[in-house]
């Protein structure tokens, strides 16, 4: 007999469980509840939902689906068909998904997946997923691209005299202080929320929880491949591009850095600065023989997209999906 449940992190221990869930994830995110479609002991289908601190979009409160697997289509629309009643419920006039709460966090599906494998950082899943939100009566509401530059050497963006400009500026680009990191993850944190707070479904991450989400990411990569360009000792600006670690089990070697953010702070003055730390940390990416940059999962026809076309071609395609919930 198959049954929807709420589900606790402990109730997991019991649950055979085929998508391989971190049932620790419901309190790290901060789920508001977690639902499990269950035949006896054998978990069919899974999700999260989010009400609190969600994005408005055009003034309509909206819901969040994540953490969603289901192994079969049926499965997979009794949740998010129960999950969309919840939110509806609490209030939400449009439920979103598959996001995990926050932009913070995991969110968007493959929809084109082209021939390129996985790379670091970026969401998988099943090609079907994308159905099961269709079928469930969800309309694609943000669209998303990855894009890559098989030649760094030779495919970089045009400065044209944007490095005479900043040098006369005073602005400074450097590897993040290794010695004073710190100082640094405080103002790369205060310019992501500044040069994000207008993005689409932006919502605040208080610093702590920063830290203790992307610290350990941003200190495993080497300084040279995290730049960070201060004016008057203020950091305005930087850009982030691990290399692709997941390469190492495909090739057995690493070649290729995926270009994850590039971020910076809302002035006049500073336009023209990402093209800048772009082709300085291309330069240190081939000092230490890398050929190849993914720019990973952005928002189409957005400005780093733009930057990215100019040099680099298509590699695979996301959807974000949403579901009205008004009558």
């Amino acid at each position: 007999m198959v049954d929807i449940f709420n589900m606790q992190t402990a109730d997991y221990a019991d649950v055979r469980d085929e998508t391989a869930f971190a049932a620790e994830q419901i309190s790290i995110d901060r789920a508001d509840q977690h639902f499990a479609v269950m035949d006896s002991d054998r978990l069919l289908a899974r999700c999260s939902v989010w009400w609190r601190d969600t994005a408005n979009v055009d003034g309509n409160s909206t819901g969040a689906i994540g953490h969603y697997a289901a192994t079969g289509e049926e499965s997979g629309k009794a949740v998010l068909d129960h999950a969309c009643r919840e939110l509806q419920n609490r209030g939400c006039a449009l439920a979103i998904g598959p996001l995990d709460g926050n932009t913070w966090r995991r969110y968007r599906l493959i929809t084109e997946r082209g021939d390129a494998k996985p790379f670091f950082l970026e969401p998988d899943n099943p090609d079907e997923w994308p159905d099961h939100f269709r079928g469930s009566g969800f309309h694609t509401l943000a669209n998303y691209v990855s894009e890559i530059n098989p030649q760094i050497a030779v495919r970089q963006p045009e400065l044209g005299s944007l490095r005479q400009k900043f040098a006369n500026l005073g602005v400074v680009i450097e590897p993040i202080n290794g010695a004073d990191s710190a100082h640094d993850m405080d103002g790369i944190y205060d310019v992501i929320c500044e040069s994000f707070k207008d993005a689409f479904l932006y919502t605040t991450l208080d610093q702590e929880s920063f830290q203790q989400m992307y610290a350990p990411l941003l200190q495993q990569v080497d300084p040279r491949l995290l730049l960070v360009a201060r004016h008057a000792g203020r950091v305005v600006g930087f850009v982030f591009a691990p290399p692709d670690y997941l390469q190492q089990s495909y090739h057995g070697r690493i070649d290729t850095i995926v270009i994850k953010t590039v971020a910076i702070l809302p002035d006049n003055r500073y336009r023209g600065l990402g093209r800048l730390l772009i082709v300085d940390m291309l330069a240190n990416a081939l000092e230490m023989r890398y050929t190849t940059a993914v720019s990973a999962l952005m928002q189409t026809d957005n400005r780093s997209q733009e930057i990215s076309s100019a040099c680099a071609g298509p590699m695979r395609r996301y959807e974000l999906f949403a579901r009205s919930l008004q009558s």
